[in-house]
Protein backbone atom coordinates (compact mmCIF):
# COMPACT_ATOMS: atom_id res chain seq x y z
CA UNK A 1 0.00 0.00 0.00
CA UNK A 2 1.29 3.44 -0.99
CA UNK A 3 -0.81 5.99 0.90
CA UNK A 4 -0.64 9.37 -0.83
CA UNK A 5 -2.42 12.52 0.27
CA UNK A 6 -4.75 14.28 -2.17
CA UNK A 7 -6.10 17.80 -2.28
CA UNK A 8 -9.37 18.60 -0.53
CA UNK A 9 -10.96 19.49 -3.87
CA UNK A 10 -9.97 16.09 -5.30
CA UNK A 11 -11.43 14.26 -2.31
CA UNK A 12 -14.71 16.17 -2.47
CA UNK A 13 -14.99 15.58 -6.20
CA UNK A 14 -14.55 11.82 -5.71
CA UNK A 15 -17.19 11.84 -2.95
CA UNK A 16 -19.61 13.87 -5.07
CA UNK A 17 -19.41 11.33 -7.86
CA UNK A 18 -19.37 8.12 -5.83
CA UNK A 19 -21.16 8.47 -2.48
CA UNK A 20 -24.54 7.86 -4.08
CA UNK A 21 -27.99 9.24 -3.32
CA UNK A 22 -28.93 6.98 -0.39
CA UNK A 23 -27.81 9.57 2.19
CA UNK A 24 -28.90 13.09 3.09
CA UNK A 25 -25.42 14.44 2.33
CA UNK A 26 -25.45 17.61 0.28
CA UNK A 27 -23.22 17.76 -2.77
CA UNK A 28 -19.97 19.59 -2.10
CA UNK A 29 -19.84 22.83 -4.06
CA UNK A 30 -16.37 24.24 -4.56
CA UNK A 31 -14.13 26.08 -6.98
CA UNK A 32 -10.37 25.62 -7.20
CA UNK A 33 -7.99 28.52 -7.73
CA UNK A 34 -4.40 28.41 -8.99
CA UNK A 35 -1.95 31.01 -10.32
CA UNK A 36 -3.52 30.80 -13.78
CA UNK A 37 -7.18 31.08 -12.71
CA UNK A 38 -9.29 33.70 -14.48
CA UNK A 39 -11.69 34.91 -11.78
CA UNK A 40 -14.23 36.18 -14.32
CA UNK A 41 -14.37 32.82 -16.06
CA UNK A 42 -14.51 31.04 -12.69
CA UNK A 43 -17.64 33.03 -11.77
CA UNK A 44 -19.25 32.15 -15.10
CA UNK A 45 -18.64 28.45 -14.44
CA UNK A 46 -19.79 28.76 -10.80
CA UNK A 47 -22.53 31.43 -10.62
CA UNK A 48 -23.01 30.92 -6.86
CA UNK A 49 -19.68 32.66 -6.30
CA UNK A 50 -21.37 36.02 -6.89
CA UNK A 51 -24.63 35.34 -5.07
CA UNK A 52 -23.58 33.66 -1.81
CA UNK A 53 -21.29 34.32 1.12
CA UNK A 54 -18.09 32.31 0.77
CA UNK A 55 -15.26 30.52 2.56
CA UNK A 56 -11.74 30.42 1.09
CA UNK A 57 -8.65 28.53 2.27
CA UNK A 58 -5.42 27.06 0.86
CA UNK A 59 -5.67 23.54 -0.58
CA UNK A 60 -2.10 22.32 -0.06
CA UNK A 61 -2.19 19.59 2.62
CA UNK A 62 -1.96 22.15 5.43
CA UNK A 63 -3.42 21.02 8.74
CA UNK A 64 -5.17 23.31 11.24
CA UNK A 65 -5.73 26.06 8.73
CA UNK A 66 -8.19 27.76 11.06
CA UNK A 67 -5.64 27.94 13.87
CA UNK A 68 -3.10 29.40 11.42
CA UNK A 69 -5.44 32.15 10.23
CA UNK A 70 -5.58 30.62 6.76
CA UNK A 71 -9.35 30.60 6.38
CA UNK A 72 -11.47 33.60 5.36
CA UNK A 73 -15.11 33.10 6.32
CA UNK A 74 -18.37 34.81 5.36
CA UNK A 75 -16.77 36.84 2.58
CA UNK A 76 -18.12 38.01 -0.76
CA UNK A 77 -16.45 37.23 -4.08
CA UNK A 78 -14.52 40.50 -4.23
CA UNK A 79 -13.15 39.91 -0.73
CA UNK A 80 -12.16 36.37 -1.67
CA UNK A 81 -10.24 37.55 -4.73
CA UNK A 82 -8.41 40.17 -2.66
CA UNK A 83 -7.61 37.65 0.09
CA UNK A 84 -6.19 35.17 -2.43
CA UNK A 85 -4.17 37.79 -4.32
CA UNK A 86 -2.56 38.89 -1.06
CA UNK A 87 -1.33 35.33 -0.44
CA UNK A 88 -0.80 33.81 -3.87
CA UNK A 89 2.87 32.87 -4.35
CA UNK A 90 3.73 34.37 -0.96
CA UNK A 91 5.82 32.48 1.59
CA UNK A 92 3.87 30.95 4.47
CA UNK A 93 5.35 29.30 7.53
CA UNK A 94 3.59 26.20 8.86
CA UNK A 95 5.44 24.72 11.80
CA UNK A 96 9.04 24.34 10.67
CA UNK A 97 8.12 24.28 6.96
CA UNK A 98 8.04 27.33 4.73
CA UNK A 99 6.39 27.20 1.33
CA UNK A 100 4.49 29.24 -1.20
CA UNK A 101 0.69 29.25 -1.37
CA UNK A 102 -0.39 28.35 -4.89
CA UNK A 103 -3.68 26.41 -4.60
CA UNK A 104 -6.91 27.57 -2.95
CA UNK A 105 -10.44 26.25 -2.62
CA UNK A 106 -13.57 28.44 -2.46
CA UNK A 107 -16.85 27.09 -1.05
CA UNK A 108 -20.24 28.46 0.00
CA UNK A 109 -20.35 29.66 3.61
CA UNK A 110 -22.67 27.45 5.68
CA UNK A 111 -24.12 29.18 8.75
CA UNK A 112 -24.34 26.65 11.60
CA UNK A 113 -23.93 26.28 15.34
CA UNK A 114 -21.20 24.44 17.24
CA UNK A 115 -23.61 21.75 18.39
CA UNK A 116 -24.21 20.81 14.74
CA UNK A 117 -20.52 19.93 14.22
CA UNK A 118 -19.29 16.33 14.56
CA UNK A 119 -16.07 14.50 13.70
CA UNK A 120 -15.66 11.43 11.46
CA UNK A 121 -12.43 9.68 10.48
CA UNK A 122 -11.64 6.37 8.78
CA UNK A 123 -8.12 5.02 8.50
CA UNK A 124 -6.57 1.74 7.39
CA UNK A 125 -3.90 -0.35 9.08
CA UNK A 126 -2.56 -3.88 8.78
CA UNK A 127 -5.48 -5.88 10.11
CA UNK A 128 -8.50 -3.60 9.92
CA UNK A 129 -10.05 -0.27 9.05
CA UNK A 130 -10.84 1.90 12.05
CA UNK A 131 -13.82 4.27 12.10
CA UNK A 132 -13.75 7.10 14.65
CA UNK A 133 -16.68 9.31 15.61
CA UNK A 134 -16.99 12.13 18.10
CA UNK A 135 -20.19 14.10 18.68
CA UNK A 136 -18.32 17.43 18.88
CA UNK A 137 -16.20 18.57 15.93
CA UNK A 138 -14.45 21.72 14.79
CA UNK A 139 -11.09 23.40 15.31
CA UNK A 140 -11.12 22.96 19.08
CA UNK A 141 -11.74 19.23 19.09
CA UNK A 142 -8.46 18.52 20.94
CA UNK A 143 -7.13 14.97 21.40
CA UNK A 144 -9.60 13.09 19.23
CA UNK A 145 -7.83 9.74 19.68
CA UNK A 146 -8.58 9.91 23.39
CA UNK A 147 -12.13 11.24 22.99
CA UNK A 148 -13.62 9.50 19.97
CA UNK A 149 -15.57 6.26 19.96
CA UNK A 150 -13.98 3.67 17.68
CA UNK A 151 -14.92 0.51 15.84
CA UNK A 152 -12.63 -1.77 13.83
CA UNK A 153 -13.84 -3.35 10.61
CA UNK A 154 -11.77 -6.41 9.57
CA UNK A 155 -10.13 -6.33 6.14
CA UNK A 156 -12.76 -7.22 3.50
CA UNK A 157 -15.41 -6.92 6.22
CA UNK A 158 -18.42 -4.63 6.32
CA UNK A 159 -20.48 -2.72 8.86
CA UNK A 160 -24.17 -1.88 8.92
CA UNK A 161 -25.87 1.38 9.85
CA UNK A 162 -27.35 -0.37 12.89
CA UNK A 163 -23.89 -1.43 14.09
CA UNK A 164 -22.56 2.09 13.55
CA UNK A 165 -25.45 3.59 15.48
CA UNK A 166 -25.02 1.26 18.46
CA UNK A 167 -21.21 1.48 18.66
CA UNK A 168 -20.34 5.03 17.59
CA UNK A 169 -23.34 7.33 17.98
CA UNK A 170 -24.19 6.85 21.65
CA UNK A 171 -23.71 10.55 22.48
CA UNK A 172 -25.41 11.95 19.38
CA UNK A 173 -28.89 13.42 19.59
CA UNK A 174 -31.47 10.66 18.96
CA UNK A 175 -33.17 12.47 16.07
CA UNK A 176 -29.89 12.56 14.12
CA UNK A 177 -28.61 9.05 14.76
CA UNK A 178 -30.23 7.26 11.82
CA UNK A 179 -29.22 9.94 9.31
CA UNK A 180 -25.59 9.98 10.47
CA UNK A 181 -25.38 6.17 10.70
CA UNK A 182 -26.56 5.80 7.10
CA UNK A 183 -24.08 8.43 5.96
CA UNK A 184 -21.12 6.72 7.68
CA UNK A 185 -22.21 3.32 6.34
CA UNK A 186 -22.23 4.60 2.74
CA UNK A 187 -19.06 6.63 3.27
CA UNK A 188 -17.21 3.54 4.50
CA UNK A 189 -18.51 1.45 1.59
CA UNK A 190 -17.14 4.06 -0.83
CA UNK A 191 -13.89 4.24 1.17
CA UNK A 192 -13.40 0.50 0.71
CA UNK A 193 -14.33 0.23 -2.93
CA UNK A 194 -12.23 3.22 -4.02
CA UNK A 195 -9.09 2.25 -2.05
CA UNK A 196 -8.93 5.17 0.33
CA UNK A 197 -6.43 4.70 3.14
CA UNK A 198 -7.45 7.76 5.18
CA UNK A 199 -10.52 9.98 5.21
CA UNK A 200 -11.16 12.65 7.85
CA UNK A 201 -14.07 15.09 7.93
CA UNK A 202 -13.90 17.81 10.55
CA UNK A 203 -16.33 19.28 10.91
CA UNK A 204 -19.18 17.31 9.45
CA UNK A 205 -22.21 19.54 9.93
CA UNK A 206 -25.42 17.68 10.74
CA UNK A 207 -28.60 19.74 10.38
CA UNK A 208 -32.13 18.44 10.81
CA UNK A 209 -32.58 17.63 7.12
CA UNK A 210 -29.09 17.38 5.59
CA UNK A 211 -25.41 16.63 6.19
CA UNK A 212 -22.62 18.89 4.94
CA UNK A 213 -18.95 18.01 4.47
CA UNK A 214 -16.94 21.10 5.43
CA UNK A 215 -13.22 20.33 5.89
CA UNK A 216 -11.82 17.13 4.46
CA UNK A 217 -8.43 15.40 4.41
CA UNK A 218 -7.86 12.19 2.47
CA UNK A 219 -5.29 9.72 1.19
CA UNK A 220 -5.55 7.11 -1.56
CA UNK A 221 -3.68 3.87 -2.11
CA UNK A 222 -1.74 4.96 -5.19
CA UNK A 223 -0.97 1.33 -6.11
CA UNK A 224 -4.70 0.94 -6.93
CA UNK A 225 -4.45 3.48 -9.74
CA UNK A 226 -4.79 0.79 -12.42
CA UNK A 227 -8.04 -0.38 -10.76
CA UNK A 228 -9.60 2.97 -9.91
CA UNK A 229 -8.30 5.44 -12.47
CA UNK A 230 -11.60 5.50 -14.34
CA UNK A 231 -13.51 6.27 -11.13
CA UNK A 232 -10.99 8.54 -9.43
CA UNK A 233 -10.44 10.64 -12.54
CA UNK A 234 -7.25 12.66 -12.85
CA UNK A 235 -5.62 12.62 -9.41
CA UNK A 236 -2.88 15.05 -8.46
CA UNK A 237 -0.67 13.97 -5.56
CA UNK A 238 0.79 17.23 -4.26
CA UNK A 239 4.06 17.18 -2.32
CA UNK A 240 3.99 17.96 1.40
CA UNK A 241 3.67 21.66 2.10
CA UNK A 242 7.02 23.40 1.95
CA UNK A 243 8.61 20.93 -0.43
CA UNK A 244 7.78 21.62 -4.05
CA UNK A 245 8.27 18.75 -6.48
CA UNK A 246 11.55 19.02 -8.38
CA UNK A 247 11.85 18.28 -12.13
CA UNK A 248 13.95 15.20 -11.37
CA UNK A 249 11.25 13.83 -9.06
CA UNK A 250 8.58 14.48 -11.68
CA UNK A 251 10.68 12.67 -14.31
CA UNK A 252 11.06 9.57 -12.14
CA UNK A 253 7.35 9.66 -11.23
CA UNK A 254 6.52 9.70 -14.95
CA UNK A 255 8.79 6.68 -15.55
CA UNK A 256 7.20 4.92 -12.57
CA UNK A 257 3.70 5.45 -14.00
CA UNK A 258 4.72 3.84 -17.30
CA UNK A 259 6.55 0.87 -15.82
CA UNK A 260 5.65 -2.32 -14.02
CA UNK A 261 8.67 -1.71 -11.82
CA UNK A 262 8.76 0.53 -8.77
CA UNK A 263 10.83 3.66 -9.39
CA UNK A 264 10.92 6.28 -6.65
CA UNK A 265 12.87 9.46 -5.99
CA UNK A 266 12.26 11.95 -3.20
CA UNK A 267 14.74 14.74 -2.58
CA UNK A 268 14.89 15.31 1.17
CA UNK A 269 17.78 17.73 1.40
CA UNK A 270 19.58 19.05 -1.68
CA UNK A 271 22.54 20.07 0.48
CA UNK A 272 22.82 16.63 2.13
CA UNK A 273 26.03 14.62 1.80
CA UNK A 274 24.52 11.10 1.87
CA UNK A 275 22.89 9.97 -1.37
CA UNK A 276 21.50 6.48 -1.86
CA UNK A 277 20.71 4.39 -4.94
CA UNK A 278 19.27 1.13 -3.68
CA UNK A 279 17.83 -1.82 -5.59
CA UNK A 280 14.78 -3.19 -3.82
CA UNK A 281 11.97 -1.37 -2.02
CA UNK A 282 12.60 -3.16 1.26
CA UNK A 283 16.34 -2.56 1.12
CA UNK A 284 15.87 1.12 0.41
CA UNK A 285 13.75 1.53 3.53
CA UNK A 286 16.25 -0.39 5.67
CA UNK A 287 19.16 1.68 4.37
CA UNK A 288 17.30 4.96 5.06
CA UNK A 289 16.29 3.84 8.55
CA UNK A 290 19.86 2.75 9.31
CA UNK A 291 21.30 6.07 8.17
CA UNK A 292 18.88 7.87 10.48
CA UNK A 293 19.60 5.47 13.37
CA UNK A 294 23.32 6.20 13.01
CA UNK A 295 22.73 9.93 13.29
CA UNK A 296 22.80 10.83 9.60
CA UNK A 297 19.21 12.07 9.20
CA UNK A 298 20.27 15.70 8.74
CA UNK A 299 22.64 14.68 5.92
CA UNK A 300 20.31 12.23 4.13
CA UNK A 301 19.78 13.81 0.72
CA UNK A 302 17.26 11.49 -0.89
CA UNK A 303 15.06 8.46 -0.74
CA UNK A 304 15.18 6.34 -3.87
CA UNK A 305 14.47 2.84 -5.04
CA UNK A 306 14.26 0.74 -8.16
CA UNK A 307 12.68 -2.67 -7.83
CA UNK A 308 10.30 -5.10 -9.47
CA UNK A 309 10.17 -6.62 -12.92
Amino acid sequence: MSAKAIREATGKDIINRNLGSATTAAKCRFASVTESTDFNQLAIENPWLKTEKLVVKPDQLIKRRGKLGLINVNADYADVQKWISQRMNKDQQVGRATGKLRNFIIEPFLPHTEDEEVYVCIYSHRYADTILFYHQGGVDIGDVDAKALKVDVPIDGSISAAQIESSLLKQLKPDKKKMVATFIEKLYSMYQSLYFTYLEINPLVVKSDAIYILDLAAKLDATADFVCRGVWGEVDYPPPFGRDALPEEAYIADLDAKSGASLKLTILNKEGRIWTMVAGGGASVIYSDTICDLGGAAELANYGEYSGA
